[in-house]
């Protein structure tokens, strides 16, 4: 799902249509409508983790390797066709003694682009299908926080339910936590 689809399906959610059947462009909304996706992706990402896999090459004469700016958790390291172990962390970068002067490639948990005023209609949400249709939901409950005659709670709770299907990476598990608004 595009961030384009997404904002249509906020609008459809929250019923903003004129009487000839087209979306009401409502600015109020429209301000609030990226942050409120980058908020429910970053968490539909806790759940449906990012794997990425990228070669590091260490800063000149040093074991420090530079990690990706979307660095989240370290999965694995590879040197060649061995697995490292000894590894620390310093900063935003990875110290790794054995691999001193060559290339490694690590795998890890990422954490997905920011979504932001500017990011375009057409960008894909990075954590896939099943977790990108419960953004929607999350997005117009937050519209109608303020909102004194709508309730936003029942599409709050379809997003809390569509969330706890959402699978967990193989070997891990996910507890649900209410951290909006101490639900």
């Amino acid at each position: 799902m595009t961030l384009g689809e997404g904002k249509r399906k906020v609008y459809m959610l929250l019923d903003e249509y004129s009487s000839s059947g087209n979306i009401t462009e409502d600015k109020d909304i429209e301000a609030k409508m990226a942050d409120f996706f980058d908020m429910a992706q970053k968490q539909v990402a806790e759940i449906k983790k990012l794997r990425r896999v990228a070669k590091l090459s260490p800063l000149a004469g040093t074991v420090l390797y530079p990690l990706p700016g979307d660095f989240l958790k370290l999965i694995r390291i590879w040197q060649g066709d061995k697995t490292l172990s000894r590894r620390s962390f310093r900063g935003e970068e990875l110290f790794i003694p054995q691999a001193f002067g060559e290339e490694v490639e690590i795998e890890y948990y990422a954490l997905p682009k920011t979504i932001s005023p500017d990011t375009p209609d057409d960008y894909v949400f990075e954590v896939g299908e099943d977790g990108a249709k419960a953004l929607p939901f999350f997005v117009a409950s937050q519209q109608l926080l303020s909102d004194l005659v709508m309730d936003h709670g029942a599409l709050f709770s379809i997003y809390q339910s569509m969330l706890s299907t959402i699978p967990a990476q193989q070997g891990e598990s996910h507890t649900l936590v209410n951290s909006f608004y101490g639900r």
